[in-house]
């Protein structure tokens, strides 16, 4: 299986288990030949949503929130200045 229908296999997944058309914002071969793909679900749902598609297989393995690293992923709060 090529990219492209590794792409559609994690795509149609999300949007089977969240009713959201998902944008792919991040793609990834890992050491073990999977596909990881990570997608951004819109604003109304905050967190992005990674998929582990097996291309050999044609198969999805997880489905699972992108842990956030504050001030990384987010603004940093500015430090107070001094009186």
């Amino acid at each position: 299986m090529g990219f492209d229908r590794a792409l559609r296999v994690g795509s149609d997944y999300v949007v089977a288990s969240t009713g959201v058309e998902p944008k792919l914002v991040e793609s990834q071969v890992t050491p073990t030949g999977m596909l990881a793909l990570t997608f951004d679900l819109g604003p109304s749902v905050p967190e992005p949503v990674q998929v582990m598609v097996d291309p050999n297989l044609g198969k999805v393995h997880s489905l699972e929130p992108v842990q956030k690293i504050p001030a990384i992923t987010s603004p940093a709060e500015p430090k107070p200045k001094p009186p």
